[in-house]
């Protein structure tokens, strides 16, 4: 009996420590997602104070927030079609070496679950009023870009300029139209510049590198880099 008693205790304690453990496994992952999150947060905060203060030395306006629509037709534009829950912060706006421009965070999410995603980087945009360009996207090409290529996948490559065909993937709807915008200046430039992402239509041009997010004390020269882009397209169409 005495026995039998005994082992029923073991049991017991058993148990209880089982669901004390997971207890206490889970009050720690709570704790572990607050404290992620609280860290997270204060980034976030730090980061819009910086770059707030930045905007102010260059003389521009700043927004921590803007609805998707502050920047009209983000939809025909590859950037903004992908993923969802996409948000536009950090912004700051005025003219940029002589037209009206903007740099700002954005942030998109791809899948769902245990598959979800957050993008963020940073994206310099400019909207002269004396160009009209046809609507294009331009990526650093890699190895599923090349295999898409075989299978029907657009690439616009041009046979003159081999290196720049290799690694870049350019796409648009009108590819004869697209294939004249681009000139001996534009692919010098993307050679050296390497992983430069463009995405262009009409008046409205966005400069980008993939998944890159510009420190506040990198803002200057992210922007001047971004002009640099801007002015193989300046010209009138």
């Amino acid at each position: 009996m005495i026995c039998l008693e005994f082992q029923s205790s073991q049991l017991i304690d058993k148990q209880t420590a089982s669901i004390l453990l997971t207890v206490l496994g889970f009050a720690f992952l709570i704790f572990l997602v607050v404290l992620v999150t609280v860290i997270k947060n204060r980034r976030a905060k730090e980061r819009t104070l910086e770059l707030q203060k930045s905007a102010g030395l260059l003389g521009m306006e700043f927004a921590a927030t803007v609805p998707m629509n502050w920047i009209p037709n983000l939809e025909k534009f590859a950037l903004f079609n992908h993923g969802h829950t996409k948000s536009i912060a950090n912004v700051m706006y005025g003219q940029i070496d002589g037209v009206k421009g903007a740099l700002f965070d954005y942030q998109y999410v791809t899948g769902q679950g245990k598959n979800r995603s957050t993008h963020n980087q940073s994206v310099v945009y400019f909207e002269p009023q004396n160009i009209s360009l046809p609507f294009f996207s331009l990526r650093p090409e890699n190895a599923l870009h090349k295999i898409a290529s075989a299978f029907g996948y657009q690439d616009i490559d041009f046979g003159n300029r081999s290196e720049f065909s290799r690694r870049y993937l350019l796409r648009g709807p009108d590819e004869q139209a697209v294939r004249n915008t681009f000139n001996d200046a534009a692919f010098g430039f993307y050679e050296m510049n390497q992983g430069t992402c463009t995405d262009g239509g009409g008046n409205q041009l966005f400069v980008f590198r993939q998944g890159h997010r510009a420190a506040p004390l990198e803002t200057q020269s992210f922007i001047n880099w971004a002009v640099g882009v801007k002015n193989l397209f300046a010209r009138p169409w």
